[in-house]
């Protein structure tokens, strides 16, 4: 009787150390998935502030090229209006 008795212990203990072998990679599994979703946090920090960037700058080269149009149709304009008066003139 004292026989099976250690060999149930055996046993018992052989799953012991199975589970907390099994429990440390989970430890290391989970470590490792804490640092990829900080990681993963900290790129869309990082991409959120370019996308701000982005808009600010986008609005600023819509200001500038709305400018430049009105120059460039203001040039135009007296450009055409200078040939006129030349071919009339001359």
């Amino acid at each position: 009787m004292d026989v099976t008795i250690e060999k149930r212990f055996d046993r018992v203990e052989l799953k012991l150390d199975q589970l907390s072998e099994t429990v440390a990679v989970l430890a290391r599994i989970d470590e490792r998935l804490v640092s990829s979703h900080k990681r993963l946090d900290r790129h869309e920090v990082r991409l959120d502030l370019l996308e701000s960037d982005i808009r600010v700058t986008e609005r600023a080269m819509a200001k500038v090229s709305g400018k430049n149009m009105v120059g460039e149709r203001m040039a135009w304009i007296v450009f055409s209006a200078a040939i006129a008066a030349a071919a009339k003139y001359f």
